[in-house]
């Protein structure tokens, strides 16, 4: 199934964004997602060189407003070291809002921004824009879609959105997550987690939607989850993930990781999680096939 006989897959995947309570638990950036801080930029450019290092190509979903800054090198070095850059909408909005404020904090504020639009028109403009200024200051086409925030059943219950990615032409949506705990009990016991995270893989494998468009679920914990709500420090994170690597080895999955590098260099500022996890997965016998969510489009698609 996988490229030289791997054993199984891994994808780490990073949606490039501010995110709430990061690197302070004060720190609001709902209404400005895209102003990407310099201890972000800098994280972001250690882990394409971490991964350069090891050969690997990283998966990332950009939120596109972050492309009016006039300091966009550091997207342009992971681009130019091969890693896939592609859509996570213009303001991080929400592609199941039925209303206009509930499509985005920025609407809320400024309902006028939307005016005459429908919420659907104004996720198919943000869409628009976003893969239009991917193309122009970065010189390569989105191919893929990761919604603002994941959900159990993915787009299974908004038909029209999987219509829109297809016709926008996508290859894939990554917009699936379920990991089964509870959320609102922080400090839990490892082998909840740990068990929790199987049941993820097990359950989120990759599939279609009845339009035919491909899914890519965001599968085990993402670092939102870990340190936000659950609280875990940087190696029990580190270590859960592994035993997500060695679940999808054993079991011969596809294992497409979500994460945030804004809450990850503030909990991880020397980089671990991606040195140790890719030398974890790429040490497995067998052979892992370390990828990016583009790429295992292109292996289901064929």
């Amino acid at each position: 199934m996988f490229p030289n006989g791997a054993e199984f897959a891994l994808s780490l995947t990073f949606d490039i964004e501010m995110t709430p309570n990061f690197p302070y638990w004060t720190s609001r950036w709902n209404h400005r997602k895209g102003q990407i801080d310099e201890g972000t930029k800098l994280y972001l450019r250690r882990m394409g060189e971490i991964a350069k290092s090891y050969g690997v190509r990283l998966q990332f979903f950009l939120v596109g407003s972050a492309l009016e800054d006039p300091d966009i090198d550091y997207l342009k070095q992971l681009v130019d070291d091969g890693h896939a850059i592609d859509n996570h909408t213009y303001t991080h909005v929400n592609v199941k809002a039925k209303d206009i404020p509930g499509l985005q904090e920025v609407y809320a504020n400024a309902p006028w921004r939307a005016e005459g639009l429908t919420p659907l028109e104004v996720i198919r403009q943000e869409i628009r824009q976003t893969n239009a200024a991917i193309a122009e200051k970065l010189g390569v086409e989105a191919q893929g879609f990761r919604t603002p925030g994941g959900f159990t059943g993915g787009l299974d219950d908004v038909p029209d959105v999987q219509d829109l990615l297809r016709d926008e032409g996508f290859r894939f949506a990554s917009a699936n997550y379920y990991y089964p705990v509870d959320h609102t009990e922080r400090h839990q016991p490892r082998e909840a987690l740990e068990a929790a995270f199987h049941a993820s893989l097990n359950a989120l494998q990759p599939y279609r939607y009845h339009n035919g468009l491909l899914e890519i679920p965001l599968m085990g914990i993402t670092s939102i989850w870990a340190f936000r709500h659950m609280d875990l420090d940087r190696w029990e994170f580190i270590d859960l993930i592994k035993a997500g690597v060695d679940h999808a080895h054993a079991n011969k999955q596809i294992f497409s990781l979500c994460c945030h590098p804004s809450d990850i260099a503030a909990r991880d500022p020397h980089c671990d999680m991606v040195d140790s996890v890719l030398r974890h997965a790429l040490d497995k016998p067998g052979g892992c096939w370390a990828t990016t969510n583009r790429e295992i489009a292109d292996c289901l698609n064929n």
